[in-house]
This record gives structure tokens, C-alpha cells and sequence, in this order.
């Protein structure tokens, strides 16, 4: 654990962040990390309180696993002010693609910045415990979504077999010619085969029927490989997958663009004007 905690420090201040991604994690040890000698007095209640949202969730928080939930609280600037930078980090040991050596991860960061006065110690109480029970309720909400059972009306898909399954073309100019003789802008889902939030989004959200039925009355779906498809450049931006663009098939702009699995909300929005 002291060298979770050491990795994670160094993470930390490395702002190293992911996609908020917390399907199967259902161990790990529960840390207060506090830096703010204004602060010191709260640890404790802190960690009692994410023992208890733990227990909700069903997290087993015994053994001292080789992950770790961490609140890590610091003074820090906020102009002439100073405040607190609150973080909630879970980090552990995850394998890359292609490799047998595991290496440390941040794979949720939530970070608040208040700024309480501290000559009143009513005010630092209210503000902190405010920003440390609405991290933790984002942190649940978000557990249990991404481990909720997935619905029965669903098809049944792969990552080798989405397209096929899903009926989604894998041709930009194919698709493109389609939508504009259908009338219909293109949805294309950029992927790639090692990305875990890809396979999120195709067997949690684009699989389901429903869905698949307004994305096909409103739009050509299209889905392509970021690293091995041929596309336009527009659409080479960025290295984060998943992706979800809306593109007009009358000129190729971009109408809509929604980056990575925690953006499927505002996907399904836009799915329902």
C-alpha cells in the first residue's frame, strides 16, 4: 500500500487522468491522504463516510488490496486566497495492451477547488463536507451504473462482430454516399481494438434496440478504427477513444462530437429531439 500511495502521489501531481470508468471494481482500500494541516481534524470522518458509501455499493474494503480509493485533500492558490484542491482518485495496477508487466493507473479522478475562510471554522466544515458527500455520491452513482445488469433488450456483440451484428458500415465513402442519397447525416463511432470504454459504449449504449432504432431512423451509422481505417484528416484530432461524431453528409462538417463513454449522455440527448 505505501507504494500505491507513492505511485498515486506521483500521478496526482502528474495531473495523469482517464475516463471515469467503474465496471468490476468491486475491492479496494479506502484512504484518506490529507496534506492540509487546516484539515487534519476531518480525516477521520472522511473515511468513515467512505467506508459507508463502500458498503452501499458493495465494495469490499478488506486486505488492503493492490487498488486504492484515495480523497487526498492540499492547500493550494486560488489567486490571492488560499483553498483547498479536493480529489477523489481511485488508482491501481492494470495491464497494457500487450504487456505481461502491470504498471500503475488513475483510472477515476474527480477534483473540487474551495476556497472556505478559514477563521471560520463552521464555513470549512460546511464547505468541505459538501464537496467530500457530492464526490462521493457522484463516485456511487457512477459505480452502479457502469456495474448495473445490462439489459435483455440487447443484442448480443463483440468487438470483432459489432459492425456485422449492428449493421454499421465500415467505409467513410460508402456511408457517405448512402447518407446523402437517404438524406441522413453519418454517426460515426471511432474506436479502437484495445480501448475498454470502446467496448463500454458498444455493449452498454449502441447495442441496446431501442437506441439502435433512433440512431438508424435519424443517421447512417458508420463505425471505423482510429489506427488501421482510412478517413478524412478532420477526424484525427485526437487519440482519445471512444468517439462519437455527427457529420453532415452535405458539406463532411462536424455537427456534433461526443468524447469518451462518460459523454454517452449527451449522446442520448441528441438522440431524443
Amino acid at each position: 500500500m505505501k507504494l500505491l500511495l507513492m505511485n498515486l502521489l506521483t500521478f496526482t501531481m502528474l495531473w495523469a487522468q482517464s475516463f471515469y470508468v467503474l465496471s468490476e471494481v468491486d475491492t479496494y482500500d479506502a484512504v484518506v491522504v490529507n496534506m492540509s494541516p487546516k484539515t487534519a481534524k476531518y480525516s477521520a470522518d472522511i473515511k468513515s463516510l467512505m467506508q459507508s458509501m463502500s458498503k452501499e455499493i458493495g465494495v469490499n474494503i478488506e486486505g488492503h488490496p493492490s487498488r486504492g480509493l484515495f480523497f487526498i485533500i492540499s492547500d493550494t492558490s486560488l489567486g490571492d486566497t488560499i483553498g483547498l484542491k479536493v480529489e477523489l482518485v481511485l488508482g491501481e495496477y492494470v495491464l497494457r495492451e500487450g504487456s505481461t508487466q502491470p504498471v500503475f493507473g488513475v483510472t477515476y479522478m474527480e477534483t473540487r477547488l474551495i476556497a472556505p475562510d478559514f477563521k471560520d471554522e463552521e464555513d470549512v466544515d460546511d464547505q468541505l463536507a459538501d464537496a467530500v458527500e457530492e464526490m462521493l455520491e457522484s463516485f456511487k452513482l457512477q459505480h452502479q451504473e457502469d456495474n448495473k445488469k445490462l439489459s435483455k433488450d440487447k443484442r448480443s456483440v463483440t468487438h470483432e462482430t459489432f459492425a456485422a451484428e449492428m449493421g454499421y458500415e465500415t467505409d467513410y465513402k460508402i456511408a457517405l454516399s448512402k447518407a446523402k442519397k437517404e438524406g441522413k447525416d453519418i454517426m460515426l463511432f471511432m474506436t479502437t481494438s484495445y480501448c475498454p470504454w470502446c467496448r463500454k459504449l458498444e455493449n452498454r449504449i449502441l447495442s441496446q434496440n431501442d437506441i439502435d432504432a433512433k440512431i438508424k431512423e435519424k443517421y447512417i451509422p458508420l463505425t471505423l478504427n482510429l489506427d488501421t481505417d482510412t478517413f478524412p484528416k478532420q477526424f484525427v484530432k485526437t487519440r482519445f477513444t471512444p468517439i462519437l461524431y455527427v457529420v453532415n453528409s452535405k458539406d463532411e462538417s462536424i455537427a456534433h462530437q461526443f468524447a469518451g463513454y462518460n459523454n454517452r449522455d449527451g449522446f442520448l440527448r441528441l438522440l431524443n429531439k
